[in-house]
């Protein structure tokens, strides 16, 4: 009797971590159609678990960057960011729980993506609060996360959006060296993965090489890029960022299944994504003499289903060592009286469900574009086909983030 006391403790306790899963996966739905600002409200109404205090926090300043909120946005992003560095090293307690009753009751410490991409929104919520020295300090955090991730496997946690918005940083700081640097590790990654380089990305290249007195560089990327070489010029430089779309929720797998002797019930639950629906939208930019769209710089989508597929090893050996050890609790109670053995199948199969935690409201994908002009303004049209005039009469360099998800333009210039 005592253990069942245990267990179906645990089972109300999962219950709970069930439906908190579930809801942070509604509200993440519910971004497509409702803003920012009204997804925002609805989260802060709810306190997180001691166990998602991560995901809580990436959510809650992705959200408030959104919705124009900086300094709220980097202590949030800066909470979550600390809570992923100390869940480093995972307690026993929380391995034992896991192991035993399913693995929400560990500590969400985020995935590769997510250890960098918290450095990108950083930087971003620095920019836009004016504060470009800040974001340069989450650029070098970012580098530090990218090198500590590597370990072996090449794209593990390596981002181009984070070496694109280095460059974009060290650029507007007119440190050359490091721009370049950051646009060539850009261009690697995508190479690696065979991606589309971005026709800004391109421009950058041909840019700083020049700007650097580069030579050989340059004549390389001028070679590479041939059509390009007469608009990698240096009037009012106008770096857009195009947030499109959210990236898409984990869904649970069950198989349920009768063991050996037919005496109890075997639950295996595994963590999926649904096949990908993500259809593409682009931004476009215009001075009036000439327009650009938007490429995609990082398709987070197909990072976060990557991330999963690496972590499946580990929680496929989890889940079914876990399984195991419910089968032989089940038989030992069973041993006691065929009571306690079958609300001990009935508890240890209710306590068993997925992990569906993930930075769950990130876009699908990270785009840009880049104009070079010497007009006065420029025209953002959106997917919605609402235009946004931007002023370009201060200053000589400007950054625009927008999203698909709300009508803001946040804009720096220097």
């Amino acid at each position: 009797m005592h253990k069942i006391l245990i267990i179906t403790l645990f089972v109300l306790l999962s219950t709970g971590c069930s439906l908190q899963q579930y809801h942070n996966n509604e509200l993440a739905d519910q971004l497509q159609q409702q803003k920012p600002e009204k997804i925002l409200s609805t989260l802060q109404e709810k306190d997180p678990g001691d166990t998602d205090i991560a995901q809580y926090y990436l959510n809650l300043g992705y959200l408030q960057l959104l919705t124009g909120q900086f300094d709220p946005a980097i202590k949030s992003l800066t909470h979550a960011e600390k809570e992923m560095q100390s869940l480093a090293a995972i307690s026993v307690t929380e391995n034992v729980a896991a192991g035993t009753v399913n693995e929400t009751f560990r500590k969400y410490s985020g995935y590769p993506t997510d250890r960098v991409m918290v450095h990108n929104m950083l930087a971003l919520s620095y920019l836009f609060n004016n504060d470009i020295e800040g974001a340069r300090v989450e650029m070098l955090q970012a580098d530090v996360a990218m090198k500590k991730l590597v370990s072996g496997r090449q794209l593990n946690g390596q981002l181009a959006s984070t070496h694109l918005l280095s460059a974009m940083i060290y650029e507007l700081l007119d440190e050359r060296s490091n721009a370049f640097i950051s646009y060539q590790s850009a261009e690697s990654i995508l190479t690696q993965r065979k991606a589309t380089l971005p026709e800004g990305l391109k421009l950058g290249l041909l840019r700083m090489s020049k700007k650097m007195g580069n030579d050989q560089q340059y004549a390389k990327y001028s070679q590479k890029f041939p059509s390009l070489v007469q608009r990698a010029k240096t009037n009012k430089q106008v770096f857009s960022l195009y947030f499109d779309g959210v990236v898409s929720n984990k869904v649970e797998r069950t198989v349920m299944v009768p063991s050996h002797d037919h005496g109890q019930l075997i639950r295996i639950s595994m963590p999926a994504y649904d096949k990908q629906d993500y259809r593409l939208q682009r931004l476009k930019m215009s001075d009036g003499q000439q327009q650009v769209r938007s490429d995609v710089i990082e398709n987070i989508d197909s990072l976060a289903r990557e991330d999963l597929d690496r972590e499946y090893p580990s929680i496929l050996l989890l889940t079914t060592t876990r399984a195991i050890a419910k089968y032989e609790l089940v038989q030992r109670g069973h041993e006691q009286s065929s009571l306690v053995g079958t609300l001990l199948n009935i508890a240890t199969v209710l306590s068993e469900i997925a992990d569906l935690r993930s930075w769950n409201m990130l876009p699908a994908t990270i785009q840009f574009s880049y104009l070079d002009t010497n007009a006065d303004n420029v025209i953002v049209s959106s997917v919605n086909d609402i235009d946004h005039k931007i002023s370009l009469s201060k200053g000589t360099q400007h950054v625009i983030l927008t999203t698909s998800l709300t009508d803001k333009v946040f804009h720096y210039q220097q």
